[in-house]
């Protein structure tokens, strides 16, 4: 028989009457002086319920030895070893208890986990529900149906103080065209499918440099700002304060357009004419008239600060303008007068960039803080805003079909893709650590997106793939755009090139 403690023969044995099982005396008896229970099965255990084993011959207990003859070693030892068996045996069970509570919590942690990510499918499902629902009666997200998205996915809906200082109002018949393209523009958008004839991804990332415009602007302020294409004439705004029409298929510059009196930040096509904006806080609008070459040029000062972005409407009637102090405006440029102009106090650090959205009743607008903005015009409340970006987001477009919203800051080299539908950032690109965006671009279809900063980029919608990238330019891409069905990807930069890639 064996001690169920030390697992040896044990000199003066024990049996515990409740359980059956054999111990040696002096084991027991100290483990139940600390704990009062079996060891084993954990049963109330006193020394009353031990009963001693008689065994024959029984061995004569040898007189207390000293300490320096072996046998008082030996006895020494084995008071060690008792010691050391009792600890081990505490040591154990404590283990095996430590292990079945583990085991609980895991099985616990598990079953929250299933229970959390089935109420965070069902919340998506809800809220994408919700955002089809508002865009289709073309109405912005109240605040109480985004904030809770903000806790999950980096996007602030709130409606922070605006203040209208200046301007004559937006009245009934501006609302009424404003709806009516909304409608019109929504109508065929929602039909539109991509092209036969559209580029293929495969024949993209066969680009090649097809064509250069260099020397373009002045040589003793180099460098292009910025730029707008339509058809064969592009439209570029100089450091050299100037503004530039070129014919590609003339292959001439139609008109060179001064009056700015600091460098021209952008430029934009609007009905038969282009507007070019300062940093001096005017926006000229220089509107073609019948004989080639001859332009007029009209005045619309409505900020106190440097103007750093302009947006025409889809309507072609009106163009949005954002500043430095903190203000965007909307004016018509058929009268060629400022329509209001809101001045946003949670933008202290100014605005950065400004585009309207595909269908016109919404408008971005990146700040230095690091904010972007969307507002809705007719109400001219801000209905939702993304953070996420380190930086001044400089660099706006939102995809054709009104469904995403693409936004870089000027110190990370990352292109962020926001969901106007679920009001989320649902995508990232990553960049070359070194990168920095300077512009951004979506095709006619949507397909592609064209990113350029310290070089020319396309990426392919929803894979998000790398199609092509050329580093052809000597200094930084301030401009990119897309030819007709994407046969072609355009750029200008500040070593004063127009290229072209197809």
């Amino acid at each position: 028989m064996f001690c169920a403690i030390s697992g040896e023969t044990p000199q003066e044995p024990v049996v515990a009457t409740t359980s059956g099982l054999v111990f040696e005396k002096r084991l027991i008896i100290k483990y139940l002086a600390d704990h009062g229970k079996c060891p084993v099965t954990g049963e109330e255990l006193t020394e009353k319920d031990l009963v001693d084993v008689k065994i024959a011959p029984k061995m004569v207990k040898p007189r207390p030895p000293t300490l320096v003859s072996l046998p008082s070693l030996l006895a020494t030892f084995q008071n060690e070893w008792d010691s050391m068996m009792l600890e081990v045996f505490s040591l154990k069970q404590q283990y095996q208890q430590v292990r079945q509570e583990l085991s609980h919590a895991l099985y616990q942690h598990d079953a929250a986990c299933r229970v959390i990510a089935r109420l965070v499918k069902e919340r998506d499902a809800a809220r994408s529900s919700l955002a089809t629902i508002q865009m289709q009666l073309n109405a912005p997200a109240p605040a109480s149906a985004a904030a809770p998205a903000a806790e999950a996915t980096s996007m602030d809906v709130d409606q922070p103080a605006a203040e209208e200082v200046e301007g004559e109002g937006l009245g009934a018949d501006i609302a009424d065209v404003l709806d009516a393209t909304a409608k019109e523009l929504s109508k065929t958008r929602k039909k539109r499918k991509a092209p036969a004839e559209l580029a293929s991804a495969d024949a993209i990332r066969g680009y090649k440099m097809s064509s250069t415009v260099p020397s373009m602007h002045s040589s003793t302020a180099p460098g292009v700002n910025c730029m707008d294409i339509r058809g064969q004439l592009v439209l570029t705004g100089g450091v050299d304060k100037q503004v530039m029409i070129y014919a590609r298929n003339e292959e001439k510059v139609l008109a060179t357009l001064k009056g700015h009196t600091k460098r021209v930040n952008e430029v934009a096509f609007f009905g038969g004419g282009s507007t070019g904006l300062t940093e001096d806080g005017e926006l000229d609008s220089d509107l073609g008239v019948n004989k080639p070459g001859v332009f007029k040029s009209h005045l619309l000062k409505m900020h106190t600060a440097d103007v750093v972005g302009v947006s025409v409407h889809p309507s072609q009637q009106y163009v949005a303008s954002a500043g430095a102090d903190a203000q965007w405006a909307l004016s018509d440029l058929g009268s060629v007068k400022n329509i209001f102009t809101l001045e946003s106090e949670d933008s202290k650090d100014g605005f950065a960039s400004i585009r309207f959205h595909p269908d016109g009743l919404i408008l971005a607008t990146g700040t230095n803080d690091g904010v972007v903005r969307v507002w809705d015009v007719k109400s001219r409340q801000n209905v939702a805003s993304f953070t996420g970006h380190t930086g001044s987001v400089g660099a706006l477009a939102f995809s054709e079909n009104g469904y995403y919203l693409a936004t870089a800051d000027a110190t990370s080299p990352e292109v962020k893709l926001w969901d106007l539908r679920k009001l989320s950032n649902f995508a990232s690109i990553q960049l070359p650590e070194e990168h920095r965006v300077e512009s951004l671009g979506w095709d006619r279809s949507g397909q592609y997106l064209a990113v350029g900063g310290s070089d020319l980029r396309v990426y392919q919608n929803k894979t998000w793939e790398l199609l092509g990238s050329w580093d052809d330019n000597t200094a930084e891409v301030t401009g990119v755009g897309f030819g007709e069905l994407a046969q072609e990807v355009v750029s200008v930069s500040k070593d004063r090139c127009f290229r072209a890639y197809a």
